[in-house]
């Protein structure tokens, strides 16, 4: 999020510049990090600002002109830009490429005696994300609005379209070993990783490869 329109923004326009980024160790500003790094831009000094809790980033962007940029997640984002507050530059998440983030975890023990409730749990995700893609922005709006209560189903709209159109959310619940090294990666250059996880060890695909067979996706 930026304070100008930029239709040819480019990273390097980060250089030198004030960016609320998270706070540390968290993904949005490791992996905002990691781009930034990617295109040659130096974060090394306090202008890449990591003082500020996320939950209070878009209050503190508002008020502190100082601040040059800052990320935000949808359909903040959109809303704030529908109240002529900013505008959306660049999506941080389309150029990292894909990354496990937001995710739902259950101990090893619990997933064997519980096999039915995980592939059904799996299946309703999955379910949920067909919805989205079948159905128009406007229409998912409607359906997400009790989730939401406050921000207007135009920007929740606007954010279903923008998500969709980066694939913010995975295509697939299978966990590929690209986007889990990636995720390595970010973490290693933000200094919060000493060593790498062995993809084999780490995860299991089992059900969720089961469940495309199952629904022949």
């Amino acid at each position: 999020m930026g304070r100008n329109p930029e239709p040819d923004f480019d990273w390097a326009n980060l250089e030198g510049k004030h960016i609320l980024a998270g706070r540390p160790g968290g993904v949005p500003a490791m992996t905002l990090q990691w781009v930034m790094n990617q295109h040659g831009v130096s974060t090394d000094t306090d202008n890449f600002d990591t003082s500020v809790a996320f939950d209070a980033m878009v209050g503190t962007f508002d008020t502190d002109k100082s601040i040059d940029y800052t990320t935000m997640f949808e359909p903040t984002a959109s809303e704030y830009v529908a109240l002529g507050k900013g505008y959306i530059v660049a999506s941080v998440g389309e150029a990292s490429g894909e990354v496990p983030y937001t995710a739902f975890s259950a101990q090893k023990s619990w997933l064997s005696e519980n096999k039915k409730t995980a592939k059904s749990f799996l299946k309703a995700v999955m379910r949920g994300h067909k919805y989205m893609v079948e159905n128009t922005p406007e229409t998912v709006a409607k359906a997400l609005a009790k989730s939401f209560v406050g921000t207007p189903e135009t920007s929740i709209a606007a954010a279903v379209k923008s998500y969709l159109g980066i694939k913010a959310w995975g295509e697939t619940p299978v966990m590929t070993e690209t986007a889990f090294n990636r995720l390595q990666s970010i973490m290693e250059n933000a200094g919060t990783l000493s060593s790498r996880a062995d993809y084999n060890l780490a995860v299991d695909n089992s059900i969720a490869l089961e469940l495309i067979e199952e629904l022949g996706k």
